[in-house]
């Protein structure tokens, strides 16, 4: 809900075509996506190379349920951590479809987490 309130968000690519990566980058994750066969994956790189935008327009086109984690903040609080990923990963997906769990600057958790 808050996210429709955010501009950026409102521009935020919806599929893996219309982000801004390499061609290699887009063709690999272009042909996950069509293939439905998506691993775990982990994305590195500098602020605003478009992980998290691809990670979203992932989800955006495979119509799974995702939660966001923020590293950062709920990351270096363990319990807070393990009781949101139970919650989300013992329950049913509302559209019967994969769950994806997205930890977004996961390098800032603590070690414990």
């Amino acid at each position: 809900m808050t996210e429709s309130l955010l501009w950026v968000e409102g521009y935020r690519p919806k599929t893996i075509d219309d982000c801004i990566l390499s061609n290699n980058i887009t063709w690999l994750l272009t042909d996950l996506v069509k293939n439905q066969d998506i691993p775990n994956l982990m994305f590195t790189g500098p602020s605003g190379v478009g992980k998290t935008t691809a990670a979203r327009a992932i989800c955006d086109q495979t119509k799974s349920d995702c939660l966001m984690i923020n590293g950062a903040d709920e990351g270096r609080m363990i319990d807070t951590l393990r009781t949101k990923l139970t919650q989300f990963c013992s329950t049913i997906s509302f559209g019967g479809g994969r769950k994806v769990v997205i930890i977004d600057e996961a390098d800032y958790m603590n070690p414990d987490s």
